[in-house]
């Protein structure tokens, strides 16, 4: 493709609007993670219960809470535990290394490339179990995040 100016501006906004985003997505990450470790510990059937407390008093025959209640009796609290972790170091990583790129930092660059990389195969390992979605959607942002802080990165080192 030959070079056109018009296109690296569009290029270099689009990169820009996606690293505002991740930085947003990562502050999203951040504070769901520190939410749910100060939920650790805590059964997710009493928080079920608690979020859900204006149905019991209104209708205690729910059909969501009679299905999802027993359900909950039997989940893990690892899994709270891994999840909050997760949400907090990747919400971290994500506002730090956008705020880099935006600095236009070099070394940011291929360290993004490799993070997010990492990051969408185990999306993809993820959605070959849940199929899900909206996780199909966040692999395709994803990966077109690659391909513009590649872009990005190429035009800084000419």
């Amino acid at each position: 493709m030959f070079y056109n100016k018009n296109n690296t501006e569009i290029y270099s906004l689009f990169f820009r609007i996606g690293m505002w985003w991740r930085m947003l997505y990562g502050f999203l990450r951040l504070i769901s993670g520190l939410f749910l470790l100060h939920l650790v510990g805590t059964p997710l059937a009493d928080i079920f219960y608690k979020i859900m407390s204006h149905e019991l008093i209104e209708d205690p025959n729910d059909l969501l809470i009679r299905v999802i209640g027993p359900l909950l009796q039997n989940f893990s609290f690892t899994v709270n535990y891994f999840i909050a972790v997760y949400l907090v170091l990747w919400g971290i990583i994500d506002i730090f290394l956008s705020v880099n790129l935006l600095k236009r930092k070099k070394w940011a660059f291929p360290i993004s490339i490799y993070a997010i990389g990492i990051l969408v195969l185990y999306e993809i390992y993820r959605f070959s179990y849940t199929h899900s979605f909206v996780l199909a959607c966040v692999i395709i942002i994803d990966i077109i995040l690659i391909w513009l802080i590649r872009k990005e990165y190429h035009k800084l080192k000419r």
